[in-house]
């Protein structure tokens, strides 16, 4: 079989190494270029939250610092470009720094690295431009006796926009409401800061992964919280935490409230509603038996109590509190000192009036002379605890 040349330039099989579909080794790297990305590249980032697409995706960055967000847009959309950007027989990219593709010289067939570097950019107003050095080797060919080497210079330009989840917020969008409410009662001050600072936290988590999560607007009313939502599940996810913490039932409803025009389907509004049990810490409650007890404290397990005629604390949750018929009931309450302690009997002194009676003996140590807040439930008179 006579010597080969290269239909291209002539050089010999001998001189040009092995051919390649007719090709020496450098006129088939030159005539099957590998870096295909365009010279110009157009990006944004949303100008209100700073988020961008991320393989299509609106994603939050890293950074929120001007600087350190721009580059980050930059470069994500320089490596989805390279990623698009090679010849079709690169079946891998791997992204290396400058350093470590120069050190590299064999590679499979199939596979490409690729570095780049920022080398120029002005970032002082948008569009903002960065200006890349690109560097990619690659091995297409079993044959290939040398790496693909192809450098260019790449212009990435960054844009401002409004994402989606911005739009509708700005736009007042919601899509559900999380009611939260107490049984019986109005939300106390103290509980409306608790849910408050709990939902705000758990929507700073849910936002990771749900960018609807947004809370549109908050509107505190008599009885309670109205939280409007950007998402029916972020709405569920906090109505959750909710219960978590301080107990109580979720419900949902839902109104009809216009017609997807693009699917013709019936749009819904849902809201969702968590009640939080009747009772609070300081409650005086009876159960079924008659036994009296202070609430000592309520989450979303069951409820602690205090038992007034032991002063033994006891956990019930909210099943078995159901079950015992546990409700508040009608006391008053006071102040009294101890006067006397009998076998039987104890002698108090109300410190309101001044009035001295006398109750029977509990089971636990109260001491003569000490004050202790007591409270009455119909003709029985209970210690709470002592005074301070």
């Amino acid at each position: 079989m006579g010597e080969r040349f290269c239909y291209r330039c002539g050089i010999s099989e001998e001189e040009g190494g092995p051919l390649i579909n007719g090709l020496c080794q450098v006129c088939f790297r030159k005539e099957n270029p590998v870096l295909l990305i365009d010279e110009e590249i157009n990006t944004e980032l949303c100008q209100n939250c700073g988020s961008y697409k991320k393989n299509g995706v609106w994603v939050d960055p890293r950074s929120y610092e001007l600087e350190g967000l721009i580059f980050e847009v930059s470069d994500n959309a320089l490596v989805e470009a390279l990623e698009r950007g090679l010849d079709e027989k690169v079946r891998e990219v791997e992204i290396v720094s400058p350093d470590e593709i120069e050190e590299i010289s064999e590679l499979p067939v199939g596979k490409a690295v690729a570095s780049f570097e920022p080398v120029n950019w002005h970032i002082e107003h948008f569009p903002a431009i960065v200006v890349y050095n690109v560097r990619v080797k690659a091995r297409i060919h079993e044959l290939q006796r040398e790496l693909h080497d192809e450098r260019k210079t790449v212009t990435v330009y960054v844009r401002q926009t409004v994402c989606p989840r911005c739009s509708k917020f700005l736009g007042g969008y919601f899509e559900a409401i999380l009611q939260v409410r107490a049984e019986g009662r109005p939300l106390s001050e103290d509980e409306r800061e608790k849910i408050g600072a709990l939902v705000q936290d758990k929507v700073d988590e849910i936002m990771r992964k749900d960018r609807m999560g947004f809370i549109q607007d908050t509107i505190e009313k008599g009885e309670g919280l109205d939280f409007y939502m950007g998402s029916t599940g972020a709405a569920r996810k906090l109505a959750q935490a909710v219960k978590e913490r301080f107990g109580g039932t979720i419900s949902e409803a839902y109104e009809l409230v216009g017609e997807d025009r693009q699917t013709s389907k019936a749009v819904y509004r849902t809201s969702v509603s968590v009640r939080l049990p009747k009772f609070r810490r300081g409650d005086i409650v009876a159960d079924r038996n008659g036994k009296v007890y202070e609430v000592e404290g309520v989450d979303g397990r069951g409820i602690s109590l205090k038992n007034l005629e032991t002063w033994e604390s006891e956990r019930m949750d909210w099943k078995t509190a159901k079950r015992e018929k546990v409700d508040t009931v009608e006391h008053e309450s006071g102040e009294a000192m101890v006067t006397s302690v009998g076998k039987d009997e104890v002698g108090l002194m109300d410190m309101n009036d001044y009035r001295t009676y006398e109750v029977s003996k509990p089971e636990f140590r109260v001491e003569e002379g000490k004050v202790y807040r007591v409270v009455r439930v119909g003709k029985r008179t209970y210690f709470r605890s002592e005074k301070g």
